[in-house]
């Protein structure tokens, strides 16, 4: 299972994702109730857990997106809350081969934005790699931690961006998570490209080690 599909809510302007996670979560939870059993009115298990598992491909990509740059981004979370919609009502209409099909379809969804957006943080290293010291935009980066009681443990972060130049710039960020003696548990990288003048954007970085409790701390920053 992908990290990104256990988290359950986040606010501002990754409100979107998190209604489309939240989605997720509560159809991931009537499958667990009905793994064994038909649910009343006679739905199959099957039809459950498979437009389950649809919704939490879709909810996970959308998750991801939000490393996307504008249309991108929105394109993905549009295409992820129609699937989860599409989910939902095949398992309301019990329709066995409609919530199969849905289940493929979003699969392949999230292993497409998982794709670019692996480029984009190959692009994004690429970026930091010989920077020195903190980068040249540290100031135009900011960190909104994410309690780990709302991510099943993993760190996450939502990263905002402001371009306070006046060109249009691509940004590498390096975030590090720390445990509760200040370690460093787990460093990771986003990007985001086409940052307008004056145009504030925000990514979610996430870590694939669980910790009690962490905070997060932006090492280096890069504009490009």
């Amino acid at each position: 299972m992908s990290p990104h599909s256990r988290l359950r809510s986040l606010t501002g302007p990754t409100a979107r994702a998190g209604a489309i996670l939240a989605a997720a979560a509560v159809l991931t939870a009537t499958a667990a109730a009905c793994s064994s059993e038909k649910t009343k009115g006679g739905i199959s298990p099957a039809v459950v857990s498979a437009a389950s598992e649809a919704s939490r491909h879709a909810a996970s990509a959308a998750a991801e997106a939000s490393e996307l740059a504008g249309e991108e981004a929105s394109s993905a979370a549009s295409n992820a809350a129609a699937l989860i919609s599409q989910a939902a009502s095949a398992r309301a209409a019990s329709a066995s081969a409609a919530a199969a099909s849905l289940e493929s379809r979003a699969a392949a969804f999230e292993s497409s934005v998982s794709a670019q957006i692996s480029a984009a943080r190959q692009s994004a290293s690429a970026a930091l790699s010989g920077v020195p010291g903190t980068g040249n935009a540290i100031g135009d980066v900011t960190l909104t931690g994410i309690p780990t009681t709302a991510t099943d443990g993993y760190p996450a972060a939502t990263v905002t961006i402001t371009n306070s130049t006046s060109q249009k710039a691509n940004y590498a960020v390096q975030v590090d998570f720390l445990d509760s003696s200040g370690a460093t548990v787990e460093t990771v990288v986003v990007g985001t490209t086409g940052v307008a003048p004056g145009e504030r954007r925000t990514v979610l970085a996430h870590g694939d080690q669980k910790v009690d409790a962490a905070n997060a701390k932006v090492a280096r920053a890069q504009r490009y």
